[in-house]
This record gives structure tokens, C-alpha cells and sequence, in this order.
């Protein structure tokens, strides 16, 4: 028995059990499907492998298509009088079991199996007779080895470039020395690509427009008269009074078009103090 479905599991098995069954079944009828043993495993669960290397994909082994309910090695799945009625169909009624990968695994390009090992058991009523008393009782168990297979080819997901309105805030520190007791003025310049005043990181012919604030303020970092930043208001001073801190953030403007160009955008830019 063999299922061969990456795409589209869990892989539905069915197990045929033929018998002459009546339509009304007593509530001591059952079935029940082991899992006594694998070829390979990962703890306590089937996993397929391929002899070529190490990887491994548990499976769970389920009764019901959503795998709510595991069965790990070693257990059982019972199906109850009430539902080997839904099961029935003719003198060959069906077993079904599901196998579910478990998410999250990282295998090469290669086809994986694993061989289970099954006991089914039953006990049926073939005849029932006056007062419910069965007749022809059917008891028995088989053993089967059906082999779950999961072929996994070379693929490969695209990454969508980032949009530009998506780029977090960058946060940075400048510290300037000076004399003790100076006082100065800051400025930055609009760097090497700025067009119209605004600032541009460039790569080939693709621009992405940003710009730098003062602090946590929406103050612009220029080299305007308004746009200076004073040492008497810069964000720390060293205990010996001779080392100044200036935090900034440097923000991608919104707005703008994504450039079509990937790869490291780029601007330089020059600071200057004046006393």
C-alpha cells in the first residue's frame, strides 16, 4: 500500500476489511488499527526518511481528516459500532486513517518513505438472531504494511523587494569633543544626491528619498540657520564636560514610489561645527 501526494496531505489510506456484515450492528461491534512499529521514526511518531541522509518528516497517523487526535507508536484507533454504520457498504465497508506531516521541517529534493507496521482487529456480528444475540460472530485481526511515501522536489519561494514605505526609523548617536566651555553650532548638509533640497540614498539610477531629525523631534537636521543644532541643547555631555551626544533619527520620507532598482542604497554626508 503506498501513497505518493506532497502536495496535497494529509494522504488518505484506506484499509478494505471484507465481511458479511448487517445493516444494524450490535454496540459491542468494533474495529481497531495498531501502530505497532515503523521503519523509521522521530520520539514517539512514524517518520518518513530517505536512506541518503538524516532528514526526517514525522507524520501523524489520525482518525479523522483534521488530525485532532494523534496516534503516537505504540497506540490504537477504535472505531465504534455507531461509526462502522457510516463505514458500511455492501459486504466491504472501509477503515479510513489519515497521515498529516508536521509543519515546519527543512528536507532536500529527495522521495522519503516509511513502512508502517498495522495490526487490525474486529469482532463483528455477521447474523444477528432473536433477542440481539449474534448468530455468526465475526473475530479476527491482520497484520498490514502499508508504505507512506512524500516526494519533495527543488522549489524555490520569491522574495518580494521591501516597499519603501515599510522601512523602519534608524536611530543613531553622533558625539563631538571640544574644548571645555565652547560653545558651537552643528550642522549636516544635504549629502551627495540631494535633489531639490531633499536628501537621496542612491543605487544606479534609483533614488529613496529620507531625512534626519533632531532627537525624537520633527526638527530637521540641516545646515540652515534654523536647522543648526546648538551644543547647549544637545542630548548628553560627558561627566568631564568635553564630549557632547547628539541622538538623531534618520527617517525614509513617505510618499514616494518604490524604485524598481535592488540592491544598497547609499548617501554621504558631511558635518560640520562652527564656533
Amino acid at each position: 500500500m503506498s501513497s505518493t501526494a506532497p502536495s496535497n496531505l494529509p494522504q488518505l489510506i484506506w484499509l478494505l476489511v471484507a465481511g458479511a456484515v448487517l445493516a444494524s450492528l450490535l454496540t459491542t461491534d468494533t474495529i481497531s488499527a495498531k501502530l505497532n512499529s515503523t521503519s523509521s521514526s522521530s520520539g514517539t511518531q512514524a517518520a518518513m526518511k530517505n536512506t541518503a541522509n538524516t532528514d526526517l518528516e514525522p507524520i501523524n497517523m489520525c482518525k479523522a481528516s483534521n488530525c485532532a487526535t494523534t496516534t503516537p507508536i505504540g497506540s490504537t484507533i477504535s472505531y465504534s459500532s455507531t461509526e462502522l454504520l457510516n463505514l458500511l457498504g455492501g459486504n466491504v465497508f472501509t477503515i479510513p486513517l489519515y497521515f498529516q506531516t508536521v509543519t515546519g521541517q527543512n528536507l532536500s529534493a529527495r522521495t522519503y518513505n516509511v513502512t508502517l507496521n498495522l495490526t487490525i482487529n474486529w469482532n463483528i456480528c455477521g447474523l444477528l438472531g432473536i433477542s440481539n444475540i449474534c448468530l455468526n460472530p465475526q473475530v479476527g485481526s491482520t497484520t498490514l504494511s502499508p508504505v507512506v511515501s512524500l516526494i519533495v522536489t527543488n522549489d524555490c519561494s520569491t522574495i518580494s523587494a521591501p516597499l519603501v514605505s515599510s522601512f523602519p526609523n534608524v536611530s543613531q548617536t553622533i558625539s563631538i569633543t571640544c574644548t571645555k566651555g565652547s560653545f558651537y553650532n552643528v550642522r549636516i548638509d544635504n549629502g551627495t544626491n540631494a535633489v531639490s533640497n531633499v536628501r537621496n540614498m542612491k543605487h544606479g539610477s534609483g533614488l529613496i528619498s529620507y531625512d534626519i531629525y533632531q532627537g525624537t523631534t520633527s526638527t530637521r537636521w540641516g545646515s540652515s540657520v534654523s536647522q543648526l543644532w546648538s551644543s547647549a541643547n544637545s542630548t548628553a555631555i560627558s561627566a568631564d564636560q568635553l564630549t557632547r551626544t547628539y541622538n538623531y533619527v534618520a527617517q525614509v520620507l513617505t510618499g514616494q514610489t518604490t524604485p524598481n532598482q535592488s540592491g544598497s542604497f547609499t548617501d554621504t554626508r558631511t558635518v560640520n561645527v562652527t564656533f
